[in-house]
């Protein structure tokens, strides 16, 4: 057996993890946001469509 240590892990940079964690956030807001959208219109669309 030979005495070999773990290879060392990167610093980890809290500026890069904040700057994802938005990036998803901004994505997840605006997917929800069309979703809502996409409710809206279908359910006028069906308010005033043909009876």
């Amino acid at each position: 057996m030979t005495d070999e240590l773990p290879p060392e892990q990167p610093p980890f940079d809290e500026a890069e993890y904040r700057r994802r964690q938005r990036s998803r956030a901004n994505l997840m807001g605006w997917l929800l946001g069309g979703l809502a959208l996409l409710f809206f219109f279908i359910t006028i669309a069906r308010l005033v469509g043909p009876k």
